[in-house]
């Protein structure tokens, strides 16, 4: 939705309808889900009041961007029912594992990061849209954790025994991190393109995405690993940001650049992985992982600088899905790691039997 409402707000017509066919499959994948546990003909009311959302939020934007506030209002009164219908409805279809009560909240702080970043983003303060963007994206993790867990139960099945372990959540954190790179990677690629003036922001929300991922590697290998990967990591984004300037340029010998620069960050960076994961991240399988990361990043903004806005979100999306078997890949190797490291038996343990975990 993000992209969509941007769209219409540069009334770009050809990106937004591009963004509304991709929002209507991710819509019906939810509706599948449903479906799974609650029938074809749930999925389908589930659809009907998931896409009707969207067509409220672009409506939203179609207003701000008009200055039409009965527009405007008309579309927040209708998502305001929204979140009121889907969250009874989900209530029902899940046998009450999930409360609509609950849900409803949630699904109104969705709406408002939605709506919020709409509002930021006409009035230029880039800075605040991309902080709410961010903000919904966390929070969209949440709620479908919550569903998740309905899904399940509502469907008789328990919940596996590491829904909630360290591991799982681990995996899961590292997930959305890396995922959020992929699509604020996609965002400053195409702000940059086309000297979009919220490139300074989409580069300080991809910087913050940064932080917040180097803060989990030294939460494992320490400070001195984690400045490492931090500058290792700034040089990749670099790499795509040089690539992107020589395509809007049409310049072969900077794109000859970027490209080296990020084989070099392949090799470099794989190795960095082994050596913290004492081997269990293998250097040339991971170095082939960033390598189909970067494949695709560059296949989305070339599909991009055509107007092929279809391909671009269908590869884009291929980018985002493909940092989740990466973060699968890290973070069982990150686990392992730890608990080779971990004391073993009591006299390694603190004078409170707490362990003494030494940091590499």
């Amino acid at each position: 939705p993000v992209r969509l409402t941007r769209a219409r707000l540069r009334t770009d017509g050809d990106l937004a309808q591009s963004a509304d066919q991709a929002l209507g499959k991710n819509t019906a994948d939810l509706g599948e889900l449903i479906g799974s546990v609650a029938g074809a003909e749930a999925a389908e009311q589930f659809e009907q009041l998931w896409f009707g959302h969207v067509t409220d939020l672009f409506n939203y934007a179609r207003g701000v961007a008009d200055k039409d506030d009965a527009v405007q209002v008309e579309a927040s009164q209708r998502l305001d029912d929204y979140t009121i219908e889907l969250s009874q409805f989900l209530e029902t279809a899940t046998n009450k594992a999930v409360s609509a009560s609950d849900l409803e909240a949630e699904l109104r702080r969705h709406v408002e990061h939605l709506l919020q970043q709409v509002d930021a983003y006409a009035e230029g303060d880039y800075d605040r849209a991309f902080a709410l963007e961010r903000a919904g994206y966390a929070h969209m993790f949440e709620v479908g954790k919550v569903l998740a867990a309905g899904i399940l139960t509502a469907g008789g099945e328990e919940l596996p025994a590491d829904f909630d372990d360290p591991a799982s959540e681990l995996q899961s954190q590292l997930g959305m991190l890396l995922g959020e790179h992929a699509e604020l990677a996609v965002d400053a690629m195409r702000s940059g393109f086309s000297n979009s003036p919220d490139f300074p922001a989409a580069g300080a929300a991809l910087d913050e995405n940064t932080r917040q991922i180097t803060g989990m590697i030294e939460s494992v290998f320490g400070a001195d690993s984690a400045s490492s990967f931090q500058n290792l990591w700034a040089d990749h984004i670099d790499s795509f940001v040089v690539y992107t300037q020589a395509l809007a340029m049409d310049d072969a010998a900077l794109e000859d650049a970027a490209t080296k620069g990020l084989e070099e960050f392949n090799t470099n960076f794989a190795k960095f992985l082994s050596t913290a994961t004492e081997g269990r991240l293998a250097a040339p399988a991971l170095a082939d992982g960033f390598v189909m990361h970067e494949d695709l990043l560059f296949e989305q903004i070339n599909a991009y600088a055509e107007r092929d806005y279809s391909t671009a979100h269908e590869v884009s999306f291929g980018a985002y899905k493909h940092m989740f078997e990466l973060a699968a890949q890290a973070a069982t190797a990150i686990g392992d790691t730890v608990a080779a490291r971990s004391p073993k038996g009591g006299a390694q343990t603190g004078a409170d039997g707490t362990p003494a975990i030494t940091r590499p």
